[in-house]
C-alpha cells in the first residue's frame, strides 16, 4: 500500500478539470472553496483548461486538453483535487501512461473524488496501490458537514474513524461477526466503465468490500450494469456490498412503466429470513432480485454475501457523508457500523 503524503500548509494543491465544467449553479460554491483552500494552503492552483468552439458544453475541455493539464498538475502535486464530476474522467484516465503513473507514485499525492472521478481514485489504487479517498470534489467539500473529518484524515490527525447512521440496514441476514476487507467502488456506473474501458482482468475480488451508489438510473440501466459486474464474478467473491442512494424514484417509475406495457399484475416482493423493512425498498428489491442466485449459491457454500444499505452515501448527501479510503482497511460490524483503520497518510 502506497500512502499519500500528509497535507501541511506548504503543500501544493492542484485543482484539475477531469470531467464536466463546473455547473452554473455550483460555480459560486466552487469559487468560494478555492478561496478557502487558498487560505489554508497558499500554494493552491487551478489548472484551467483551454476551451475551443467545438468543445461540447458537457465537458470542461477536450480530451487532449484535460489530459495535458492533468499531466502538468501531477508533476508537483501534494494534493490532486478534481474540480467537478459529471462525465469524461474516463476519457483522460484511459490515456494515463506508465510514465504518468510513475510520476504520481513518486509524488504520492492525496487524491480524492466523487461521482465521475470514481474512475480516477479506483484506477490509481488498482494500478499503483495508492490509497485514495472517495469524498467530495473541490466544489462540494465545504458543503459537507463532516469536512473537518476529511481534513483531519489527510493532515494525519486521525488514524481511524467509523460511521453508524440510524438508517444502516442489512438486506440480507446480518453477519455473526464483523466482516473485514479492502474498500473499493463509488459511483456504480462509473466503476463499471472503469473495468470495461481499462480492461481489468478477472483477478480475485475476494479481498474487497464494494461500495456503490448512483443517480438517474432506471431499471434497465441497473440491470445492464449488474450483468456486466456479474460477468466478472465480482458478486461471487467480494466480502460484502455497501449500497448507498440508488435513486429509487427512478426504479419506482420504471415499475409503473413496465406495468403499463406488460400488465399490472405485480409479483410479490422477494423475501428472505432476516430481511428488514427498508426505507429504500425499491432499490433493495432490485438488488435482491439481481443477486438472488448469487446470494443463494453463496449461502449454500457457507460463504454468504452480506449487503448493507446506508443513507449517508451518494449524490445529494451533505450530512455526515461517508469518507471512504479506497484501498483502506475496512470492517463492517453486525450492528451496521462501518469502520476504517489507517494509517491513511505517511
Amino acid at each position: 500500500m502506497l500512502l499519500p503524503k500528509k497535507l501541511v500548509p506548504e503543500s501544493q494543491v492542484n485543482i484539475i478539470h477531469t470531467s464536466s465544467p463546473v455547473g452554473r449553479g455550483d460555480l459560486s460554491a466552487f469559487e468560494s472553496a478555492v478561496r478557502r483552500l487558498s487560505k489554508t494552503y497558499p500554494k493552491t492552483k487551478v489548472y484551467d483548461v483551454e476551451r475551443h468552439e467545438l468543445d461540447p458544453r458537457y465537458l470542461a475541455g477536450s480530451e487532449r486538453e484535460r489530459l495535458k493539464q492533468f499531466r502538468a498538475a501531477s508533476k508537483n502535486a501534494d494534493w490532486l483535487l478534481p474540480a467537478y464530476g459529471g462525465t469524461g474522467c474516463g476519457d483522460i484516465v484511459r490515456h494515463v501512461s506508465e510514465d504518468d503513473l510513475k510520476t504520481i507514485k513518486t509524488q504520492a499525492p492525496v487524491v480524492n473524488g466523487f461521482s465521475d472521478t470514481t474512475f480516477l481514485i479506483n484506477h490509481l489504487y488498482f494500478e499503483i496501490d495508492l490509497l485514495t479517498f472517495h469524498y467530495a470534489n473541490a466544489g462540494g467539500i465545504y458543503a459537507c458537514d463532516n469536512q473537518q473529518l476529511f481534513f483531519d484524515v489527510v493532515e494525519g490527525r486521525r488514524t481511524s474513524f467509523s460511521f453508524n447512521e440510524p438508517g444502516n440496514r442489512w438486506i440480507t441476514p446480518p453477519p455473526a461477526q464483523k466482516i473485514e476487507g479492502t474498500a473499493i467502488g463509488g459511483n456504480l456506473e462509473t466503476f463499471r466503465d472503469l473495468l470495461d474501458i481499462c480492461r481489468y482482468g478477472t483477478a480475485s475480488w475476494k479481498p474487497f468490500i464494494l461500495f456503490m451508489e448512483d443517480v438517474d438510473l432506471d431499471a434497465e440501466d441497473f440491470h445492464r450494469i449488474f450483468i456486466s459486474l456479474d460477468s466478472r464474478r465480482i458478486f461471487r467473491h467480494v466480502r460484502a456490498i455497501v449500497v448507498g442512494r440508488m435513486d429509487d424514484r427512478e426504479l419506482a417509475s420504471a415499475e409503473k412503466k413496465f406495468d403499463q406495457i406488460f400488465g399490472s399484475a405485480k409479483p410479490p416482493a422477494p423475501t428472505a429470513e432476516g430481511i428488514q423493512e427498508l426505507t429504500t425498498e425499491w432499490a433493495a428489491q432490485f438488488i435482491r432480485y439481481q443477486l438472488s442466485e448469487v446470494i443463494e449459491d453463496r449461502q449454500k457454500n457457507n460463504d454468504p454475501l452480506h449487503i448493507l444499505t446506508v443513507k449517508n452515501f451518494g449524490h445529494g448527501v451533505t450530512k455526515n457523508p461517508l469518507l471512504i479510503p479506497i484501498g483502506g482497511k475496512t470492517a463492517i460490524h453486525p450492528d451496521g457500523t462501518i469502520e476504517f483503520t489507517g494509517p491513511f497518510v505517511q
